[in-house]
């Protein structure tokens, strides 16, 4: 049997492995975002194609790990979605200007408030939580305003604690405005 210091020193060798994947996925993300850009097509969330992914890469996956692998597997996409909105907000930092229409936009303001509509499916929500944290925002605030059953939607109204000035919300507002079916920012303040 082998000593809890071998074990992990066979995780920090696995963990600079998919460090290099994880460079390689990027430059490929890359690639995609460059193509989309070029093609002036701004949306890389497409829910059906990640939901076929994940369907297809699980498939051999020992049950007992499904959801874990699952769970890994939402992460790069999310991240890598991230990467790509970011790149292309830098190509064009032109795509927050519609989002922030008729907003009063101060130095000192610290909360951004914004009503969102998305589709009503497993991990929507969490997937928002999680995006506005990997930005390094926390979320003070979260209502729900309505639950569509018929269309399978649901709607909030968040408080962002930051600023509209600072890139990083930018980049976060032009992201959540492409990956849900309805955002508006409501305020700054």
């Amino acid at each position: 049997m082998m000593t809890l210091e071998e074990v992990r020193r066979q995780i920090d060798k696995i963990d600079a492995e998919i460090k290099q994947l994880f460079f390689k996925r990027m430059d490929v993300a890359h690639q995609v975002a460059e193509i989309k850009y070029e093609a002036n097509e701004t949306t890389i969330y497409r829910a059906d194609r990640e939901a076929d992914m994940i369907r297809r890469l699980t498939e051999d996956v020992p049950s007992d790990l499904v959801a874990e692998y699952t769970a890994l597997l939402r992460k790069v996409i999310e991240v890598s979605r991230k990467y790509q909105y970011g790149l292309m907000y830098n190509w064009n930092p032109d795509f927050f200007t519609p989002l922030a229409e008729g907003v009063s936009i101060r130095e000192s303001d610290t909360r951004v408030k914004v009503r969102l509509t998305r589709t009503d499916s497993c991990n929507s929500m969490s997937s928002i939580l999680s995006m506005i944290g990997d930005y390094g925002f926390n979320m003070e605030q979260m209502y729900l305003l309505e639950m569509n059953a018929e269309q399978q939607t649901v709607s909030f109204e968040l408080i962002i604690r930051g600023n509209l000035n600072d890139t990083s919300m930018r980049k976060l507002m032009f992201q959540l405005s492409k990956e849900a079916l309805a955002f508006q920012i409501l305020e700054s303040f």
